[in-house]
């Protein structure tokens, strides 16, 4: 098998964020590196984004795809702290540290190492960007017929190798409130955006407070959050308009419609005049079948482990993909200055997908 941390290096030379990086060149040097080990067919595509460089997508087939693997190929921006060039691995003898290495570039090193030991049969393998931002590829992807037929995905994130069945969705939107505005000495007779805005936010504060012991164990809560409420320029002057931004993380099993709803009746009731957009529908996530890992990822698919941050699994999974979670690296460690991933991970990972590759001959 070729070492997968060679592979890493290459992978993370390559700036991928969604400010300033270059998803197209990444894109065509994993199209490369896949179209190296003989796939039936490789496949590219990319859609606009707004304000920033099209997302790509790149997917091999081997056979008819019934399991797909998924890492995607773009990273966060570079946070301050780093000790070293992002860009450029440095290895000491227990890990590789650079930015992407465990999210999700890793993950793809490995995979690509396990191509090189095992051809698979029926299998799919997808590297797709934007999913640090607004999952754009991904949803660009299951719009194509490619992964039709695909019963199962391994969508990698840094896991330390454990594989994941469960997450939170995540939903967001914001209230606005206007007024005519003026001069405060006319506060008496005209309405306060803020104030009403701030009734609404007292009124959501409320029912995830009551909703903390909802929903099933592991994730009880809305974690809803009153992420920001703007408005206002002076003392002396009644602001025209405000904003009540707002966060919430429904559990496993809710219904992202009725929560939708009963969130619209909420601001009916305690800001009739609010006016509510929708920003963000994540659906949460649950494998329907994690005992049919076993053969695909070993004794860890016995273990399953719940996942505190949202994945694109979910979009599979709401396309009719049952999927599971798993990869090298941390989560601890991913999206913070001096990310790294452990060379042992790095390579148990290669050796875990070839088995995989091999189960499927």
């Amino acid at each position: 098998m070729s070492d997968p941390v060679s592979i890493l290096k290459s992978l993370v030379s390559y700036r991928s964020d969604a400010l300033g990086g270059d998803e197209a060149a990444l894109a065509g040097h994993l199209a490369d590196l896949l179209r190296a080990r003989s796939p039936d067919e490789v496949i590219r595509g990319s859609t606009p984004r707004e304000g920033a460089h099209d997302t790509h997508w790149v997917f091999a087939r081997f056979g008819t795809p019934r399991l797909l693997l998924n890492a995607h190929l773009d990273t966060v921006p570079v946070a301050p702290g780093w000790t070293g060039d992002p860009f450029t691995a440095r290895i000491d003898a227990t890990n590789l540290t650079a930015l992407g290495s465990a999210d999700t570039k890793g993950a793809a090193a490995a995979i690509l190492a396990a191509l090189d030991e095992v051809k698979p049969r029926d299998v799919g393998v997808l590297f797709s960007g934007d999913e640090e931002r607004s999952t754009l590829a991904m949803r660009h992807f299951l719009a194509t017929d490619h992964w039709r037929g695909a019963e199962r995905a391994i969508v990698c994130e840094p896991t330390s190798l454990r594989v994941g069945t469960r997450h939170r969705g995540i939903v967001s939107f914001e209230a606005t409130a206007t007024s005519p505005g003026g001069h405060s000495s006319r506060a008496d007779g005209l309405p306060s955006p803020i104030a009403i805005l701030a009734r609404l936010g007292a009124a959501l504060d409320a029912r995830a407070i009551a909703a903390r012991s909802e929903g099933p164990e592991g994730f009880k809560g809305l974690c809803l959050n009153l992420a920001r409420l703007d408005g206002g320029t002076a003392f002396n002057i009644i602001p025209s308009k405000a904003t009540l931004h707002v966060s919430l993380r429904p559990p496993p099993g809710a219904s992202l419609q009725g929560l939708r709803d009963e969130l619209t009746a909420i601001a009916r009731e305690a800001a009739p005049a609010a006016v509510l957009r929708f920003l963000l529908d994540n659906e949460p996530f649950h494998t329907k079948d994690p005992a049919a890992f076993i053969p695909l990822l070993g004794e860890a698919a016995r273990a399953p482990i719940d996942l505190g941050y949202w994945t694109e699994a979910a979009l599979l999974s709401e396309a009719g993909v049952d999927a599971v979670v798993f990869g090298p690296g941390d989560i601890a460690v991913a999206h913070a200055p001096d990310e790294f991933v452990p060379l042992e991970q790095l390579r148990e990972a290669a050796r875990i997908f070839a088995r995989t590759f091999a189960g499927t001959r």
